[in-house]
């Protein structure tokens, strides 16, 4: 009686064994693909900066006063520090308002709040304390940003194609 795993179907187990390898190479193939078109993308952090420098410029041309949206300002001020892996003590978030610091603690403590901003004591200077983003917060804006991804990337796609073409 001859055994299934038995020696005469080792020629189809090596054409499976073959298969299996190249479809598990195709699929490497492909997951490099999709890592670097990823790779290429606009990140959130790179939308958030891009607001960012938008919203600072501005008050160059029409006066700060006129814009001024501080809750924004700290929000996206707030989520681009710690992405950078960076500490945020709420002097830097005043100033990043373009707010007096009256008007700039007024608006952090409703943020704290509603939930939005966490604040902790400064680990060594007592006067000072430490803001983050709640967890809600953090991904509520991420995805804000990612949302964004197709506009900016649609925008950004011309110019792209027109560096590419050759001077005439």
């Amino acid at each position: 009686m001859s055994d299934r795993y038995g020696g005469r179907d080792e020629g189809m187990t090596d054409g499976i064994n073959d298969r299996i390898r190249r479809i598990r190479d195709e699929l490497a193939i492909l997951e490099s693909m999709v890592r670097e078109e990823n790779e290429k993308r606009i990140s959130p952090v790179d939308i958030g900066a891009i607001i960012r420098a938008a919203r600072e410029g501005i008050g160059g041309f029409f006066g700060g006063d006129l814009f001024a949206d501080p809750a924004f300002d700290m929000l996206l001020f707030v989520f681009l520090e710690e992405e950078a892996g960076r500490s945020v003590e709420t002097s830097a978030c005043y100033r990043a308002s373009g707010v007096p610091r009256t008007t700039a603690v007024r608006w952090i403590n409703m943020l704290v709040s509603m939930g939005m901003f966490q604040s902790t004591p400064h680990p060594t200077d007592r006067r000072l304390g430490l803001l983050s983003l709640s967890d809600e917060a953090r991904v509520s804006v991420r995805q804000w940003l990612e949302g964004l991804r197709p506009l900016v990337e649609r925008i950004a796609a011309p110019s792209a194609v027109t560096k590419k073409k050759p001077a005439a």
